[in-house]
């Protein structure tokens, strides 16, 4: 695989992992014979989570297609999550959700042993399709990996490498996977999975749930949450379909597990982070309300302007990234965020405000504590929002870490800029 090409999902927020064609180790042995009647063995593989949770995109899984086929003599693992970071313009395709990938045959060699090397779950399952439909899956995937059929447009959680390999399927199926999937109710959102998977790394997932707006925590059905490649696999398990004779047979006919290497060690509750959220908005809120005070009180007012000053530019910086997401991006799933109760938008005002007092010298102008009372108002307003039918965006890290910290600014802005204090 030529350097700068990754197979990935994206963050925000994607499915996908790093391997290579040109990957080595041992893969899990198959465990059913080729068709006797010489149609081709379809076969969907499924890679676990990788293991450093700073590669965000290896944290999601991957899945591919692996067609057999005895007649043509063909071994070939068709893989949805291909992209190349020497795309023209692909970062700022990245930052409008307009990314370009590509779907590509392989030798599945490579992969499998690239992911086993990388101590990588491997899951193989033997699908037991009628020999017309896994010709027809086969010839299908033959035609998608043409160059003027390969490139699709990314979509994290609706098009990305395991919702295509599930319409594949699907589609070879006649529609049936679609038709009991869409019936079974996951229990799941967007935003559960993606916080299941992120967990373990607390910046990525606090930045992945402070960006997700409330499209992302509408609940899922089986064939939605299947954009998750472990799901996907999980989901076909059970799937029985007809079989000859008007008799019934599982859809996977044979299935073998190489567990990954430390698998547990990236694992975390989602809930065990929300206290430490909550412990770190109390004390950046304590030590600004502390410093505004010590600035009020003549000590010197330089803690108070460095500290006070990069929380505004930090937090409003968060602002303006989701209200650019929402008005100028085709991230749908960052539309409406009212995380923007939090970080606000105004904290770059209030920085500039704070810029300006560095400048001029004195006491803190009024117009520091008054914007800084508005947003830390504005911030405990996405509290009760929560209390409203219409209002449904699980936030609660965001809630728990902005809320301190910005009544904390406001404390400290108050007292280092008393009511008596004219603007200037």
């Amino acid at each position: 695989m030529s350097r700068g090409r990754r197979v990935a999902l994206l963050l925000g927020l994607c499915t996908a992992t790093m391997a290579g064609r040109g990957a080595a180790a041992q893969a899990p042995a198959d465990t059913a014979a080729p068709p006797a009647s010489g149609a081709p063995r379809i076969s969907l593989i499924t890679f676990g989570p990788g293991h450093n949770p700073w590669k965000v995109w290896e944290l999601f899984g991957h899945n591919m297609i692996r067609v057999t086929d005895p007649a043509a003599g063909t071994d070939i693992a068709y893989n949805f999550g291909m992209f190349d970071f020497g795309q023209k313009n692909f970062f700022w395709n990245f930052l409008q959700g307009r990314m370009w990938y590509w779907m590509q045959g392989d030798d599945p060699t490579g992969w499998l042993r690239g992911y086993a090397r990388a101590g990588r779950s491997i899951e193989i399952q033997e699908l037991a399709l009628a020999p017309e439909q896994a010709r027809s899956l086969a010839d299908a995937l033959a035609r998608n990996a043409q160059p003027d059929q390969m490139y699709y447009r990314y979509e994290p959680y609706r098009d990305n490498c395991s919702t295509r390999v599930r319409d594949a399927l699907d589609v070879s199926l006649g529609g049936a996977l679609e038709r009991d999937l869409s019936a079974l109710a996951s229990g799941a959102t967007f935003r559960s999975r993606t916080a299941e998977l992120t967990a373990g790394s607390a910046p990525i997932y606090f930045g992945l749930m402070l960006l997700l707006g409330p499209s992302t925590d509408q609940p899922l059905s089986a064939w939605e949450d299947s954009f998750i490649p472990m799901n996907l696999a999980r989901y076909l398990q059970p799937v029985i379909m007809p079989a000859a004779a008007g008799r019934t047979a599982p859809l996977v006919a044979a299935a073998s597990h190489r567990p990954g290497t430390g698998e547990e060690a990236g694992t975390r509750r989602p809930q065990s982070l929300l206290g430490w959220f909550l412990a770190f908005g109390v004390l950046i809120g304590g030590v600004l309300g502390w410093a505004g005070a010590r600035s009020g009180a003549g000590r010197g007012r330089g803690l108070f302007l460095v500290l006070g000053s990069l929380w505004s530019l930090l937090s409003g910086g968060a602002g303006f990234l989701m209200v650019y997401l929402w008005a100028f991006t085709d991230h749908t799933y960052a539309w409406r965020n009212e995380n923007l109760l939090q970080a606000s938008v105004l904290g770059l005002v209030l920085f500039l405000l704070m810029a300006g007092w560095a400048r001029r010298g004195g006491p803190a102008p009024a117009s520091v504590r008054a914007l800084a009372i508005t947003i830390a108002v504005l911030s405990a307003a996405g509290v009760a929002l929560q209390l409203l039918p219409w209002f449904s965006q699980v936030n609660g890290a965001a809630l728990l870490f902005f809320v301190p910290a910005n009544i904390g600014m406001a404390l400290g802005a108050a007292r280092a800029a008393p009511a008596t204090t004219e603007p200037t």
